[in-house]
C-alpha cells in the first residue's frame, strides 16, 4: 500500500469518505495545500454543494484518516475520515 502525504493532494480531485454513525458520506472537491496557511500546513478541500459551498480543512499534523487512490469515485485520491475529527469554523 502506498502512503501519501497531504501535500501530494494539491490541485487534485479528492473524494472525502466521512463515516457518520455507521454510514459513509462521500464529498468530492479539489485540494489546495497551504504550507503556511491560517491553520499551519494544511489541505483545504473545496466542496461545491447546491445548498452552499464549503471547505474541509485537514491540518497536516493533527488529522486522523487514510489516503488512498480515488479511482472508485472518479477522483485522483480518496481520504477516509471519521466525523469525530470534524468541527465547524
Amino acid at each position: 500500500m502506498q502512503d501519501y502525504e497531504l501535500r501530494q493532494l494539491d490541485e487534485r480531485t479528492i473524494a472525502l469518505e466521512v463515516s457518520i454513525a455507521n454510514r459513509k458520506c462521500v464529498l468530492k472537491g479539489i485540494g489546495h495545500f497551504e504550507p503556511r496557511g491560517e491553520f499551519g500546513a494544511s489541505l483545504r478541500v473545496g466542496i461545491e454543494d447546491p445548498t452552499g459551498n464549503f471547505e474541509v480543512v485537514l491540518k497536516e499534523n493533527q488529522w486522523n484518516g487514510r489516503i488512498h487512490t480515488g479511482e472508485q469515485f472518479d477522483c485522483d485520491f480518496a481520504v477516509e475520515l471519521d466525523a469525530s475529527c470534524l468541527c465547524a469554523h
